[in-house]
């Protein structure tokens, strides 16, 4: 795994209706501003990311799959993908300057949360696009 993307088991509760995950009470964002809420949602075959953030860790919490993931360590050029199959969600830490794109691997529309965070003295969310997917 590249060095500090971290893929966080999600608590699950799970009844005849459905799940539900509590995304926001993981004690990594605790201590930080959260910023940048947002819920993209993938077409079959379509790609959200190709990005990094320079001062931000996003949070990309895959809500079902398949879902291919794939991060880049824009100073080393490791790379790491993620097949996220979708019976549960996975949520993914992934600090700043680490490229990271989702691709939609299923014949159905799938969707993400998406959140960052930031240390309160930190002012920009400075995003920049590099396309790896």
């Amino acid at each position: 795994m590249i060095e500090n993307v971290k893929v966080i088991e999600m608590p699950l509760h799970q009844d005849e209706r459905g799940w539900v995950v509590w995304p926001l009470r993981e004690p990594d964002v605790e201590a930080y501003c959260i910023s940048n809420l947002h819920v993209p949602s993938l077409q079959p075959g379509a790609v959200r990311g190709n990005h990094y953030h320079l001062n931000s860790t996003e949070f990309a919490l895959v809500l079902s799959g398949p879902c291919l993931v794939i991060f880049v360590h824009n100073e080393s050029g490791e790379k790491e993908e993620i097949l996220v199959e979708g019976s549960k969600p996975v949520l993914f830490k992934i600090p700043p300057n680490i490229t990271h794109a989702f691709r939609n691997q299923s014949e159905k529309e799938i969707f993400l949360l998406c959140y960052e965070k930031r240390a309160s003295q930190v002012n920009s969310q400075a995003t920049f696009r590099k396309e790896i997917l």
